[in-house]
């Protein structure tokens, strides 16, 4: 019988008790993922924990990390739904942390989902200063991984998302330099066609809300432009159904002046 050295065994060892740790991610992956939401916040606190000391025991395993950082991804989403916006914000900055350490591409996709996800949440108040940072860090993610297809949406999209709360209600300084930015970003990435579909949905909202101020030429320099954009997509059917809308929101400040 051949018999292992003591270094082999730690090998064996070591690679099982790992093994086992890759699994029981997985499993608080979908504990916080599924459950979390449904239970008591101390079990979230458990899993958490439980996860925490796991992620930093290998912090070199990159399903562990990645398991990781998505149980996190969903923590913001279930804190943001429950309105703990301080919890929201610390599981944000733990996120960052992992990507940090990790530099992991799937850790830096789930942190820019993260960061959008929370600015969904708070366009439901008038936080211009915390939706500002979020893009700030947004912008950082993107600058970092201008490459990257899936950060580059999740900007698009919380532009989009941003501009959908601060440009429904009244004309503002905010509005303006949220669609001046928007703006400049999609002209980056006009080839891109998930970003031109977060501009041209940005778009189409300003339409409603010039056209129920009857803000006429506002609204034909907006709809002129998502006709250059739809010119530019003419086989994309969602593009396509936003500036047919946009034209029946904009029909609407005409008729005022019949």
């Amino acid at each position: 019988m051949l018999l292992r050295s003591p270094s082999d065994l730690n090998k064996k060892s070591s690679a099982d008790s790992e093994s086992l740790a890759e699994i029981r991610a997985f499993e608080l992956s979908d504990l916080i993922t599924h459950f979390a939401p449904k239970q008591p916040l101390s079990e979230f606190s458990e899993w958490h924990d439980e996860f925490v000391k796991i992620s930093q025991a290998n912090p070199e395993n990159r399903a562990i990390q990645e398991s990781y950082s998505r149980a996190l991804k969903n923590a913001t989403r279930m804190f943001g739904e429950r309105r703990a916006f301080a919890d929201m914000l610390n599981i944000l900055d733990e996120l960052e942390e992992l990507y940090e350490a990790s530099q992991n591409e799937v850790v830096c996709e789930n942190l820019a989902d993260s960061l959008s996800t929370a600015i969904m949440f708070m366009r439901g108040s008038w936080d211009t200063e915390g939706t500002s940072k979020f893009l700030n860090r947004l912008h950082l993610l993107v600058k970092r991984n201008p490459k990257n297809q899936t950060v580059v949406y999740y900007h698009a999209r919380s532009y989009a998302s941003a501009i959908n709360r601060f440009c429904s209600d009244r004309q503002n300084f905010i509005c303006d330099r949220l669609l001046f930015e928007f703006r400049m970003f999609a002209n980056k990435y006009r080839d891109l066609v998930d970003v031109q579909i977060e501009f041209a949905q940005a778009l189409t909202n300003l339409i409603g809300t010039l056209a129920r101020d009857n803000r006429i030429h506002e609204l034909n320099q907006i709809l002129e432009e998502l006709r250059r954009i739809s010119g530019r997509f003419p086989d994309n059917e969602k593009i396509q159904l936003l500036i047919t809308r946009a034209n029946i929101l904009s029909s609407l400040a005409t008729n005022k002046n019949d």
